[in-house]
């Protein structure tokens, strides 16, 4: 037995209760937004999607920037740069964000990965002009119009901006406003219903809660 681990009173660690404490909130926000997608879905996603294509078309036109620039295939090839040019900086003995840029590209590729791999099992279509019915599905369809849920861009979007958010916490309001501003552009732009980015957004927020979770406990530990 490894008495070491419990003070001399038998009562176990405050640390260990708030660990605890924080793994449990964690699961619960990411089940509540889950939850939270599943009402939307049931309730507004159809309603949302009808109502897309009468928006103003400066409103879907800015989506369509927003959207555009957003992308994966855009938002990785920037984050492999900063890491990169953090990494010359550090060789070169100048001050660099190495340890952030290096937290936020993990968690990108870890956002993009495990939405990709949702996408291809549960196979929900996206809301077009032919169906708007946001109970189709097709698992393992392994075709675009089935990769609806959850939203790749919401969920790398809430994995780096809640990430940053916590890391700068005085900043928070702006950069997870911007969030919301990524997942809205794509229920604007008609490649997703709203529920697909509530999905990716407590996906997204649960990779970068779990990252940091993860970082604070290996710091935490005693050398040797």
């Amino acid at each position: 037995m490894h008495f070491d681990k419990m003070p001399a009173s038998g009562k176990p660690k405050r640390s260990c209760w708030l660990k605890t404490g924080l793994d449990l909130k964690m699961v619960a926000t990411v089940l509540w937004f889950l939850v939270l997608a599943a009402l939307t879905a049931v309730v507004a996603d159809r309603a949302i999607a009808t109502m897309v294509p009468a928006l103003l078309g400066w409103m879907r036109s800015a989506a369509g920037w927003i959207s555009t620039l957003t992308d994966p295939l855009v938002v990785l090839p920037l984050m492999i740069g900063a890491f990169i040019a953090a990494r010359i900086f550090r060789m070169l003995g100048l001050v660099g964000p190495f340890e952030l840029t290096t937290s936020l590209l993990t968690r990108s590729v870890l956002a993009v990965a495990a939405a990709t791999l949702l996408k291809g099992i549960i196979g929900r279509a996206r809301p077009s002009e032919v169906s708007r019915d946001p109970f189709h599905f097709q698992p393992f369809a392994a075709q675009d119009m089935f990769a609806s849920a959850p939203s790749a861009q919401a969920t790398l979007a809430a994995a780096i901006g809640c990430s940053l958010a916590m890391s700068f916490p005085k900043a928070r309001i702006p950069i997870l406003a911007a969030v919301i501003a990524v997942c809205l552009s794509r229920v604007l732009v008609g490649e997703h219903w709203t529920s697909d980015v509530i999905f990716g957004w407590a996906l997204g927020w649960g990779i970068a809660r779990v990252r940091k979770s993860r970082h604070a406990s290996i710091l935490s530990k005693p050398a040797g």
